[in-house]
């Protein structure tokens, strides 16, 4: 399984949506993932905040919820 942040939680979100149709495209400090729409998200390598995951799977939610209104 490829690496995509030094937290585990992130790491198998980030994962599941790879297998699921995203995107991951490395950057210089960060990765990004792309939804099948082609949003962009930030996805965070090495968080310090303890609330980083919720906070990154929230956006995730929200990115899914808007493009299920628009399509």
């Amino acid at each position: 399984m490829k690496k995509y942040s030094s937290d585990k939680d992130i790491n198998k979100l980030v994962g599941s949506l790879c297998k699921i149709g995203w995107q991951y495209m490395n950057r210089k400090k960060h990765g990004a993932l792309i939804t099948p729409h082609g949003k962009k998200l930030t996805v965070p390598s090495s968080p310090s905040d303890r609330r980083a995951f919720k906070n990154f799977s929230n956006d995730i939610r929200t990115i899914i919820c808007m493009e299920r209104n628009y399509v």
